[in-house]
């Protein structure tokens, strides 16, 4: 039954794209930045760093940080360094 109610779920939330500017916040978040310095690197108020997020995570439907490090991974927003 919990399976059922997963794929259901999954099948009615659908990504959807990313704006420029987003996927620009989304970058800056994966590299480490906080939400103060992203905003200073993109010449923005905190606040709308803060509302960028929420939306990236609204149309992404993720829940934690770590979804979107592996989907910022995945479309290639930022490389991973292996020593």
């Amino acid at each position: 039954m919990k399976n059922q109610h997963r794929e259901i779920i999954s099948k009615a939330i659908r990504p959807r794209e990313l704006t420029k500017r987003e996927r620009e916040v989304v970058k800056l978040v994966t590299e480490g930045y906080k939400n103060k310095e992203v905003a200073e690197e993109l010449g923005i108020a905190v606040k709308t760093v803060e509302t960028h997020r929420a939306n990236i995570m609204n149309k992404l439907a993720f829940r934690n940080i770590a979804q979107l490090v592996r989907y910022a991974i995945q479309k290639g927003l930022v490389q991973i360094e292996i020593d």
